[in-house]
């Protein structure tokens, strides 16, 4: 019988109940199975399935194109890990510490990077990282090396590589999660980036943590449903199980414990609506922190010329540019980090009259892009009506850092020798972290540092909304180094 066919009725009592089966969500039901605990996996989507494909056909199926058919980009078993880069980046030790920016200061975690690098060495023998430490002087300490080699690169990025390093810039590979090797599924095509691997190549959430975890007998998957509210005790001291609704029936679930794990928004809004007269704002939120200490990055795109013939149909997202992570010349602030892309046909979104000219750039140019942080505060977040969310703040920019990032990407690539289409515009918000903030002060968090909730036993919060700061680089490994040590946490309360 598959995993999404058992009905409600079938379920018996669990050990833990996991909300979402993004980074956080599967990665912790795999770490709890090891454990040898049962546990339920709640997924308000369904799998991705992929198209008849012919040996010539392109193994990604864009994202752009699932959304416009209506499809909520987070609502599938292994949540937005299906459409990601696979970049799979260690935060970097200054990030856990206070870190002053032009705009404020990026708040100190309430753990530091040596109590999660062993989790990190984990992650990234379960997501299959390939990487390497060259030319990377933001790249913090680690125990052990890369699982993997780096991913090589493609004749028309290794010459880009080999320009810039020229021109005396280093230049790092950018850890990857992919079945890449002798045995593996990877072929290192060019729908990879911001696609659904229909090949199961891309190591993301349900490939490299779900999948495994379902095989151990221990954990079981039940999609297509919807988790109305947690359940406490009367006293609201105590997390019990879960409301949910499947196909219009309700029912509830129990459990020792329960994991919400879904996403910035899903977590901050169950918390919000499964309010009691004993939590009347929200569970959690008895110090008005839902919602709130929103963070992120701020992002650009630019794009260095390649010349007069159509850039080949080759996987380009292999190479990094961290030289400036902690600063540049005549520059006292962090300013973050310079990646390739992968290639995306991102002219298909573009207004009508701007197609043609978005192709022409797209097709001619390696896409790539700068991203730096955006601040969290205490007025940053989601505004809730009621159970819902009324308001959005965004994180703060720091727009001269992040013009200054910019002209440091694009001085990088002309210097290269490649003529730059680097139009200055406003950063978009990228990689959102907080909303249920971990840390030691309930006044200023949502969440303590294992990850329940202050104040309600057996309530836990794990995906990236417990993430105090983003840091500059992205945020995933992270959330499942986090997830993997929750449950080392979890499995020792409830055993």
């Amino acid at each position: 019988m598959e995993q999404s066919d058992m009905t409600l009725g079938e379920r018996s009592r669990q050990d833990v109940i996991v909300i979402g089966s993004g980074a956080g969500g599967s990665s912790l039901a795999y770490q709890l199975s090891q454990h040898g605990l049962r546990v339920l996996v709640i997924e308000r989507g369904d799998f991705l399935v992929p198209d008849e494909r012919n040996s010539s056909d392109a193994v990604g199926k864009y994202l752009y194109h699932i959304v416009k058919s209506g499809s909520d980009a987070s609502c599938f078993v292994g949540g937005e890990t299906k459409f990601y880069g696979a970049a799979l980046y260690r935060m970097r030790e200054s990030d856990f510490t206070a870190v002053e920016h032009e705009n404020g200061v990026s708040p100190a975690w309430p753990i530091n990077y040596s109590e999660l690098e062993p989790y990190y060495e984990r992650a990234e023998q379960l997501y299959h990282v390939h990487g390497a430490t060259g030319g990377d002087a933001s790249e913090p300490r680690r125990a052990a090396p890369f699982p993997h080699p780096p991913i090589e690169h493609a004749p028309i990025v290794a010459e880009l590589v080999k320009r810039i390093e020229k021109a005396g810039i280093p230049v790092s590979a950018i850890p990857r999660g992919l079945d890449y090797g002798p045995k593996g599924k990877c072929v290192l095509c060019s729908t990879c980036d911001g696609h659904y691997c229909q090949i199961d190549a891309k190591m993301d959430a349900e490939i490299a943590a779900l999948r495994p975890a379902i095989a151990t007998g221990k954990v079981q998957l039940m999609t297509n449903t919807n988790c109305v509210r947690v359940l406490t005790t009367s006293d609201g001291s105590r997390a019990t199980g879960i409301l949910v609704q499947r196909f219009g029936r309700e029912q509830e679930i129990r459990a020792d414990a329960v994991a919400i794990c879904a996403g910035i928004r899903g977590s901050a809004s169950l918390l919000r609506r499964s309010r009691t007269q004993r939590h009347p704002e929200g569970l959690g939120n008895t110090t008005g922190c839902l919602g709130r200490y929103l963070g992120g990055h701020s992002a650009g795109m630019i794009f260095p010329l390649t010349g007069w013939k159509r850039v080949p149909q080759v996987h380009t997202k292999t190479f990094a540019i961290n030289a400036y992570y902690h600063g540049a010349p005549g520059w006292r602030y962090p300013c973050g980090v310079i990646q390739i892309s992968g290639q995306m046909p991102f002219w298909e979104e573009a207004p009508r009259l701007m197609r043609p000219l978005a192709y022409l750039v797209g097709t001619h140019a390696l896409m790539c892009f700068y991203m730096t942080e955006a601040l969290p505060t205490r007025k940053t977040g989601f505004a809730f009506e009621g159970d819902e969310i009324a308001g959005y703040t965004p994180p703060l920019h720091n727009l001269k850092t992040f013009n200054k990032l910019h002209d440091l990407a694009v001085r990088a690539f002309r210097r290269a020798g490649y003529p730059v289409v680097a139009r200055r515009r406003m950063p978009r918000v990228w990689h959102e972290v907080g909303t249920t903030r971990f840390g030691e002060d309930p006044a200023t968090s949502v969440v303590d540092v294992n990850c329940q909730v202050h104040g309600i036993e057996g309530l836990f919060v794990v995906d990236a909304s417990v993430l105090p700061s983003a840091g500059a680089v992205n945020t995933a490994l992270t959330i499942i180094a986090l997830a993997l040590r929750a449950g080392d946490h979890i499995s020792r309360r409830l055993r």
